[in-house]
């Protein structure tokens, strides 16, 4: 019996830990003076949603959906209008459109199609293997919005990949070809700010600091070039720390024959394949139609339904998990909530003496630094909707484009070294195909490498075409 009431005690410790560590942090912050009680409860309210989601004492789609309410309730002032701001931005219809689009690709067999193909595309050896999922994940990433979209596509193709292979569970060649496949989702959604959702909110709440509005396309040329640098830079650490002996044809045939057993491309992957396109092009062209991201997706998730296209169905369209849009709202409902009572720029005011003497270099190295960090507290989602407008904010205050910063960050919550830290490595560990010792030096020693790729590329390169 004890220790089937352990769970519940343990359970039941984080639920209290989860309760005091923000009522104390509250009783501090509002002797500050710097901080009115509205601002302190704000505080002490998304650390409660910060500790909820690291010690997993509630879902966290429910810690989203609670988060808009707890600000209404506890910080004066706050209304309905604030926390659900975000409703009237794009970002949820980019998601819907975004969740749409990644079940076709996902129920057609699209998305294997365009892993394996790619896989067997780059030749019969172990490099070739891991260069052939980059690829497919390049392919795979301005297409579907979601990262779990990608993340569930490639996973599923690394594992078959394995399993082929006869790699065992944990080995080096298995990690090496899982963690290959996760570091090149999480690193092509960089490139596109139909990337992933967290990319789409962060950009918006830059453009609205700084009175801009950046197209699909400028975007593209902001991050294309540096992702696939940094992508490629990815592999490269994983090949060489996880050096595999296994020989090309063996990679070859197996390959050969799992790619076979797909047949031949199916009329419905090639109604998806023109539909995909479509929406390349109408998200490439942008600038010259007007119509936004969030549109184009809405008309193309409207034209699978169409007949003679016939991709989605009402059986399929209830197979799509929206739930995560309650998610992103709850998060962006922080940087709301955020602006509103000033606290953005009461964390910028407490961040720029740390960078008011450094140039642009520092000042982005610290940038890349912050993400690292906040990536221990924060999911990605989380930390881009607190911190990207003090980082803004920053950027301003100093004279220098904040984009530099704000790509900076990026970079830096896409470098972690613990699986809990982010749901694409932790949904790519919990196969159990991973080592995680060898998943810790390659991203410990990637953590490093990625800081001067920042520093002395991507940054020098923002300057160039910002």
């Amino acid at each position: 019996m004890p220790e089937a009431l352990a769970p519940n005690r343990i359970l039941l410790y984080k639920w209290i830990t989860n309760l005091i560590v923000p009522i104390a942090a509250y009783l501090l912050l509002v002797q500050n003076s710097s901080l009115t009680p509205p601002m302190a409860a704000f505080l002490a309210v998304t650390l409660w949603a910060v500790c909820a989601w690291a010690m997993e004492t509630l879902n966290d789609i429910a810690v989203g959906i609670l988060l808009p309410g707890l600000y209404v309730l506890f910080c004066e002032g706050v209304n309905i209008g604030v926390v659900h701001a975000p409703w009237r931005s794009e970002i949820w219809i980019i998601a819907v459109g975004g969740f749409i689009l990644g079940k076709i690709i996902q129920e057609t067999g699209l998305g294997k199609r365009i892993a394996m193909g790619s896989v067997r595309a780059m030749g019969g050896s172990f490099s070739g293997a891991l260069l052939g999922l980059t690829i497919g994940a390049i392919i795979l990433s301005p297409l579907v919005p979601s990262i779990m979209g990608k993340a569930a596509i490639l996973c599923g193709v690394a594992i078959s990949l394995c399993d082929a292979m006869n790699f065992k569970p944990k080995g080096r060649e298995a990690t090496a070809i899982m963690l290959g496949a996760c570091i090149a989702v999480g690193s092509t959604k960089l490139a596109w700010l139909t990337g992933a959702g967290d990319l789409v909110m962060g950009m918006g709440l830059v453009d609205k600091a700084m009175g801009t509005q950046t197209s699909w396309m400028e975007y593209a040329k902001y991050n294309f070039v540096p992702a696939m640098l940094y992508t490629f830079l990815s592999m490269g650490i994983v090949l060489v720390l996880l050096r595999s002996s296994v020989s090309r044809e063996t990679i070859r045939s197996t390959v050969q024959q799992a790619y076979s057993e797909l047949g031949p491309m199916s009329a419905e992957q090639k109604r998806a394949m023109l539909l995909l396109l479509v929406t390349v092009v109408l998200l490439s062209t942008d600038k010259l139609h007007g119509i936004s991201a969030g549109v184009v997706l809405m008309i193309i998730s409207a034209l699978s339904f169409a007949p003679g296209m016939a991709l989605m169905d009402a059986g399929r369209l209830s197979r799509v998990n929206f739930a995560p849009i309650f998610f992103i709202m709850g998060c962006m409902a922080i940087g709301s909530t955020g602006g509103f009572l000033k606290v953005t720029q009461w964390m910028a005011g407490l961040v720029l003496p740390l960078f008011s003497d450094t140039g642009t270099m520092l000042a982005s190295l610290c940038s890349y630094a912050t993400g690292v960090g906040m990536n221990f507290l924060l999911t990605p989602l989380a930390a881009t909707s607190t911190l990207t407008a003090p980082i803004t904010e920053l950027g301003m205050r100093m004279g220098l484009d904040p984009r530099i910063l704000y790509f900076s960050f990026q970079y830096g919550l896409d470098n972690l070294i613990f699986p809990y830290e982010y749901a694409l490595y932790l949904y790519f560990f919990s196969s159990g195909y991973i080592n995680f010792r060898e998943m810790a030096l390659v991203m410990a020693v990637r953590m490093l490498l990625a800081g001067l790729f920042v520093a002395c590329i991507a940054m020098p390169y923002w300057r160039l075409v910002l």
